[in-house]
């Protein structure tokens, strides 16, 4: 219902606007336009107040994906956890782990238009749901939407995020947030695996390595998650597992952008609050080393 009572006050505006004077057309049409993007943001509402709630640890996949592939990264199919290891995963920690890995591998095939790698990823997903007694939110009609859409890059990348996002919604409405915290923690840990090992070398100033840094504050914001949910079924073992990652985070420096001996110019930087998170090689190849050592242990394939 949500949708029909967005669409229909727009439907009207427009056929208002086509039947007006042409006197009053151009006035009518800014009213119109302003309308618009209020019914837009309306739409929004919804997406901003989720994605603003506590519970939520992490971004979508599908974003840090989309940012590597506009960057230039190349795909590798190679890196992804195959699909057929997904019946090796027993143990509850594991599937839902290798749940979230799968996840950020289904987001990283959409965003490169790996039209068969997206299809089976999908079905891996939505099997390991099933297991895992989150198969409510992998529904038959988000399968077919996949199927139809699979010349569609932007369509796929969509579908890829909205599947996260389902996840993320079902697990906390259903009190589920164990599952959730190592679901979340396997997707980060296996987006940041891809996009470092997809990579050609370190590049100071690149836009990549900066987006890479830029994680200390993602995973910081999933470290206090699992820490708050660490009496949960296989929480506290990874918080163990990533205090390597979390060194590593730990020991980049936050810079005021554009700092100075300037006392003025200082206090404008302070103002503003603005600051850059640096990275050296030497830590861009420690955090590579890490978190490849902990995705191996997470999927079970030997580095």
């Amino acid at each position: 219902m949500k949708k029909v009572t967005i669409v229909l006050p727009l439907i009207c505006s427009l056929l208002w606007i086509s039947c007006a004077e042409p006197s009053q057309k151009k006035a009518k049409e800014k009213n119109a336009d302003s309308k618009e993007e209020a019914l837009k943001e309306k739409a929004k509402a919804p997406m901003k107040e989720h994605m603003n709630r506590a519970f939520y640890p992490i971004p979508s996949p599908e974003q840090m994906f989309g940012f590597i592939n506009d960057a230039g990264v190349a795909y590798s199919k190679g890196l992804t956890n195959p699909a057929k290891n997904a019946e090796q995963y027993v143990d509850p920690s594991a599937k839902a782990l290798n749940f979230g890995v799968y996840t950020a591998d289904l987001a990283y095939a959409a965003a490169y238009e790996d039209i068969q790698s997206t299809l089976e990823l999908y079905k891996t997903v939505r099997k390991m749901s099933a297991e895992l007694n989150i198969d409510e939110m992998m529904t038959e009609e988000m399968m077919k939407k996949v199927q139809a859409n699979l010349e569609q890059k932007d369509s796929l990348t969509i579908i890829a995020g909205r599947s996260y996002y389902q996840a993320v919604e079902y697990l906390e409405r259903n009190e589920m947030q164990g599952k959730l915290a190592l679901m979340s923690l396997g997707g980060w840990v296996e987006s940041i695996y891809l996009t470092i090992n997809a990579m050609q070398g370190f590049e100071k100033d690149s836009e990549t390595v900066q987006r890479i840094a830029d994680q200390k504050i993602t995973f910081g914001n999933l470290y206090t998650y699992l820490r708050k949910n660490e009496k949960e079924t296989g929480v506290k073992e990874a918080l163990k597992e990533v205090q390597d990652i979390r060194g590593v985070f730990g020991s980049l420096v936050e810079k005021k952008i554009g700092e100075t001996n300037s006392s003025s110019q200082k206090k404008k930087l302070v103002l503003g609050g603005e600051k850059k998170i640096t990275m050296t090689e030497a830590q861009f190849n420690e955090l590579k080393k890490v978190v490849n050592q902990y995705r191996s242990k997470i999927t079970g394939e030997a580095l």
